[in-house]
């Protein structure tokens, strides 16, 4: 089995997937399939599985049934480091970044981490080793750039709002080069100004990746404004999929979501602000 990556987007297909923690199924016999270059987002209630199903995919949990191909290849019995080395990235609720490394030196270790360092070269300054320093530190020039963090070049992790952190992160993401990105709640603990940024945001780091991307996000209206799929999960399954005005009027996805109400689907997230009549982020149709 080859476990170097492709190009371009990955394609995840899941098949009868199952996660048990006990006796307790935290993922039942899941099905999906993610084309390449969309962004799917899941949503449901806390403990629907969400989390543990991109847990699997990325490999920090073992199956007790079901497959996980990328293109094709069967990745069940790859270490989370060798499906990484396809092009999966995962990232985490709380940013895992380094505290005491300022914004700059974080984005370099994660260019580091994308290949080999030849530590002997690096001292002696061989005029190689040279050339490939000025081109990393040309890429995270790049990306803070596009991120707009310019700014916090210098500034340690450990004092960046966690907004700010949370954009290290997506900008860290973006110099691993993914082709399937599992991103798990992005906008947790933020304010709800930096939530609302992050549509766009989000949007920009797909096109610059190029990536597929797995979401999970607790804000609702956010999933509907920026996903091209929707899933719904309850008690380890699906229960709805689809595009977000199919989803939003199944009352099955109404129901699972808490039965919440429109009002408390569009409490917050980038739509909470929008126009009446232009609220299309809710479960409930019009």
């Amino acid at each position: 089995m080859t476990t170097e990556a492709g190009s371009g987007p990955a394609r995840l297909e899941v098949r009868g997937l199952e996660v048990v923690f006990g006796g307790v199924r935290a993922v039942d016999g899941v099905s999906m399939d993610v084309a390449p270059g969309t962004i799917v987002g899941l949503i449901g209630a806390n403990g629907s599985g969400k989390t543990t199903l991109l847990d699997a995919v990325s490999g920090l949990v073992p199956l007790a049934g079901g497959t996980v191909t990328i293109d094709g290849e069967d990745v069940a019995d790859l270490l989370p480091e060798e499906r990484a080395t396809l092009g999966i990235v995962r990232s985490f609720q709380e940013a895992r970044l380094f505290p005491e490394l300022t914004v700059e030196d974080a984005l370099l270790v994660t260019v580091d981490g994308r290949g080999q360092s030849d530590v002997v070269s690096t001292t002696l300054q061989l005029p190689w080793a040279r050339r490939s320093e000025r081109d990393k530190r040309r890429a995270v020039a790049e990306v803070l750039g596009s991120f707009r963090l310019e700014r916090f070049r210098l500034h340690q992790i450990a004092q960046l709002s966690t907004g700010t952190r949370r954009m290290v992160d997506l900008a860290s993401i973006v110099l691993a080069g993914p082709r399937l990105l599992l991103l798990d709640e992005p906008t947790a603990g933020i304010a709800q100004r930096e939530a609302e940024a992050f549509v766009p945001l989000l949007r920009r780091l797909q096109a610059v990746t190029g990536a597929t991307v797995l979401l999970v996000e607790h804000d609702v209206p956010l999933v509907f404004e920026l996903c091209h799929t929707v899933v719904v999960m309850q008690a380890g399954t699906i229960v709805s999929s689809g595009p977000a005005e199919v989803v939003r009027r199944d009352p099955r996805a109404l129901e699972a979501y808490l039965g919440a109400s429109e009002e408390a689907l569009l409490a917050s997230g980038p739509l909470a602000s929008a126009p009446p009549g232009d609220q299309r982020g809710g479960l409930a149709g019009p």
